[in-house]
């Protein structure tokens, strides 16, 4: 199984109708058709950053989707595919137990989850019709955009589908100055290289990506730094969205001629780093990366990273329906819903 079978997979438990109303009625398909309870909850905007992918949570034992309103946006569909992912993966134990065997199961969770929301969300026959030709660009994500009602990062998740690994496309907030979404095509045979962008990833400080203009290309051999001050070069292909964002294509192909010598790029690949990790009662050494949120390791053990085993010990509130912490509740409501 890989990346696009385990996709295929998790859809065909959709039916056809399921498949074709969501792209037009997400909220009114995860209901009716599925029975998935769905509601809009203004907090989860609140913590989240603007430039966020997947402004998403599911309970999915109780079939709850909870999502962050965006009003006049696409965001909100993207969501709903993503936390959709979340519920087909769970449906079915064979793909379940395929992503828990792999390296770095959440990462690989969470971009599968992705690739299940762009597919519902934006044939490919408009990507077709709107990269007919090679190399792909930073701009025929916007060309894409145009051409479609999907959001950026699943324009961004459909046009990095169609390129040769090891490669990426990144959606950078130039007012946070982060990598706000990223879709990434690892190699086929060694897998996640050791550096690429990340979401949430600071860009690093003098990065040309940083002063692009609006209208302004950009097409150059780049040197990126991951979090672990690990560098590795890139070409690099991106536009200025405007004023707020920026599409930037990595590749370790010169896919765009951007020197007169373009040889192509070795990478080191996923030498994941060891971390001293307390869990479970002993001292052990945890071998991963750390989790994104809490930027603390997973246990070796529990597989649990520190965010996740404070969650367990939460509770809902009966009125809002998101977790805290036992203390927090009074008769099972939360201190914003009892105000």
């Amino acid at each position: 199984m890989n990346l696009g079978t385990c996709v295929d997979e998790a859809i065909a438990y959709l039916s056809e109708t399921a498949r074709a109303n969501f792209s037009v009625s997400p909220v009114e398909t995860l209901r009716g058709e599925l029975g998935i309870e769905v509601s809009q909850v203004k907090h989860l905007a609140d913590k989240r950053n603007d430039g966020g992918a997947c402004d998403g949570v599911s309970f999915l034992l109780d079939d709850v989707i909870l999502y962050a309103p965006t009003p006049n946006s696409r965001r909100e569909n993207f969501t709903l595919g993503h936390e959709l992912g979340h519920w087909l993966i769970e449906q079915s134990d064979t793909l379940y137990d395929w992503i828990a065997d792999q390296e770095a199961p959440s990462r690989l969770l969470e971009m599968i989850c992705d690739r299940i929301s762009q597919r519902l969300l934006l044939p490919d026959s408009i990507v077709t019709t709107v990269v007919r030709a090679a190399p792909i660009r930073a701009g025929h994500v916007l060309d894409v955009f145009d051409a479609s009602q999907a959001s950026r990062p699943v324009c961004a998740i459909a046009i990095a589908k169609r390129l040769p690994s090891v490669s990426a496309v990144a959606i950078i907030d130039l007012a946070t100055q982060t990598v706000s979404h990223v879709s990434v095509s690892p190699d086929l045979d060694r897998g996640w290289p050791a550096v690429l962008p990340w979401r949430g990833q600071q860009v690093p400080a003098g990065n040309a990506l940083l002063t692009l203009n609006i209208g302004q290309p950009l097409t150059r051999k780049m040197t990126w730094t991951n979090r672990w001050g690990t560098t590795a070069e890139f070409y690099v292909d991106a536009v200025n969205d405007g004023g707020r964002r920026v599409i930037a294509v990595f590749s370790d192909h010169d896919l765009w001629h951007a020197e007169r010598l373009h040889i192509d790029i070795p990478h080191d690949f996923d030498d994941r780093p060891k971390i001293e990790i307390h869990c479970c009662g002993e001292t052990r050494t945890a071998w991963g990366y750390p989790c994104p949120t809490c930027e603390r390791p997973y246990c070796p053990k529990c597989k649990q990273c520190h965010c996740e085993r404070i969650s367990m010990r939460e509770k809902r509130c009966s009125a809002c329906f998101l977790n805290f912490q036992p203390h927090l509740l009074v008769n099972g409501i939360c201190g914003e819903c009892r105000e």
